[in-house]
C-alpha cells in the first residue's frame, strides 16, 4: 500500500512538471490579388501538414481623416484548401489608425471590421463548406502611445465577435510587457521576424537576426496570455537610391540575378536602368537581398524552446504560404520543428 501511495505521489509530481506542448501547424497567406491557391500552394499546404490557415482579408488605413478598409483579399478558398483545416481571418490595422481615432470612431471600426470579416467568410468560402472560422486575428504594431486606444478597440472587437480573438505580438512588447501592457485577447501570436531596420543594419539580416532575437528571449517571461509563434519563410529585395528607400520586391531574387551585380554580403546593385517587378531602379541603385536560412530557423526554434515561450496548446506558423519560397526549404525539417517544440 505504501509503495502504491508513493507511486501516485511520484506520478502527480511528474504530471505537474510536464513541460510538453501540443503543437498545431499553421501557415499565413498574405497576398491581396490572388483569387485562388495554386496547385503548388495546395501541395505545400499538404507537405507542411498545415492544420490552420491565417488569411489576411483586408487592411485598415486612415484616409482623409477616416478609417477605411484597403488591400482587400480576393482569395477564394476551395473545399480542397479548407478540408480538415481551421481558417483564421486576419485584419492588419495601421498603428496611425489607433493614434488618430476617437473612441467613437473605434466603436464604429470594430463594428465594420467584424461585419466585413464575417462577409468574407460567407462569400469567399465555398457555400456549404463546414469550416472552423471561430478565431479572428488582429495584426497591429501598436506603440506605447497607442496602447490605450488599441486595447479599447480589441475589447470592442471581442465583444462583437463573441468568439476567440487573437492578436499579433512583436518581441519588444513581449519582453517589456510591464511597459507596453498585455493586449486583452484570448491568444497572441509572437512574430519572430522583422527585427531590424535594413539600412541601419547593413550587414545583418533584418528579417531574422539570431543575435537580435536572443536579446528579447534571454530571460524567462511569464506572459499572461497564451502564446503561439510565427517564423519567416520568405525573402525580399529592399531597393535604395543611396540611402533613400525606393521600394520592396517580395519573393526570390533568382529571377533577377542577371540584372544585378553582387557587391558583398547581402548587397547587390543594378547593372542598368530596369524594373524589378514593380520597382524602377537606375543603374547603380543598391539592393539588399534577404532570405532566412534553414540553419537560422533551426536556431530560432532552439531559442524559443529554451525560453519556454509556448505552453500546453500552441500553434507554430510560417509566414507565409508561397511555393516559390518554400522550395528553398526542406519540408522535412520545417515539420520537425513542431516536434522539437513539443518535446
Amino acid at each position: 500500500m505504501r509503495k502504491f501511495t508513493l507511486f501516485i505521489l511520484l506520478f502527480a509530481v511528474l504530471s505537474c512538471t510536464d513541460d510538453s506542448v501540443h503543437i498545431t501547424k499553421g501557415v499565413y497567406f498574405w497576398e491581396n490579388d490572388t483569387p485562388s491557391l495554386t496547385a503548388n500552394n495546395l501541395a505545400a499546404l499538404d507537405s507542411l501538414h498545415a492544420e490552420k490557415i491565417y488569411v489576411k482579408v483586408f487592411e485598415v488605413d486612415r484616409v482623409g481623416g477616416k478609417n477605411k478598409p484597403v488591400a482587400k483579399s480576393s482569395l477564394e478558398l476551395t473545399s480542397e484548401a479548407v478540408k480538415n483545416r481551421k481558417v483564421v481571418p486576419c485584419v492588419f490595422v495601421l498603428n496611425k489608425v489607433m493614434l488618430q481615432s476617437s473612441k467613437e470612431e473605434l466603436d464604429e471600426l470594430a463594428d465594420n471590421l467584424v461585419f466585413l470579416a464575417k462577409k468574407y467568410i460567407n462569400e469567399k468560402l465555398l457555400p456549404g463548406a463546414v469550416v472552423d472560422c471561430s478565431e479572428l486575428q488582429i495584426d497591429c504594431d501598436w506603440s506605447e502611445k497607442s496602447q490605450g486606444n488599441y486595447f479599447y478597440f480589441l475589447r470592442k472587437v471581442k465583444e462583437i465577435w463573441k468568439k476567440e480573438v487573437s492578436c499579433t505580438l512583436r518581441l519588444y512588447p513581449y519582453k517589456f510587457n510591464e511597459k507596453m501592457g498585455v493586449p486583452p485577447c484570448d491568444r497572441a501570436m509572437l512574430m519572430c521576424y522583422n527585427l531590424l531596420n535594413p539600412i541601419k543594419n547593413p550587414r545583418k539580416n533584418s528579417i531574422l537576426d539570431i543575435d537580435e532575437m536572443s536579446k528579447y528571449l534571454d530571460t524567462k517571461v511569464d506572459y499572461p496570455v497564451p502564446l503561439d509563434v510565427a517564423l519567416p519563410v520568405y525573402s525580399w529585395m529592399q531597393c535604395y537610391d543611396r540611402e533613400r528607400f525606393k521600394g520592396v520586391v517580395h519573393g526570390p531574387i533568382e529571377p533577377f540575378v542577371e540584372l544585378l551585380e553582387h557587391e558583398e554580403g547581402l548587397w547587390y546593385h543594378a547593372k542598368s536602368d530596369t524594373v524589378l517587378e514593380n520597382v524602377f531602379v537606375r543603374k547603380g541603385d543598391r539592393i539588399k537581398w534577404e532570405r532566412v536560412s534553414q540553419e537560422d530557423l533551426s536556431k530560432a526554434i532552439d531559442i524559443i524552446k529554451t525560453a519556454k515561450v509556448l505552453k500546453n496548446e500552441a500553434t507554430l506558423s510560417y509566414f507565409h504560404l508561397s511555393s516559390e519560397e518554400l522550395n528553398f526549404y526542406s519540408y522535412e525539417k520545417l515539420n520537425s520543428y513542431s516536434s522539437r517544440l513539443s518535446d
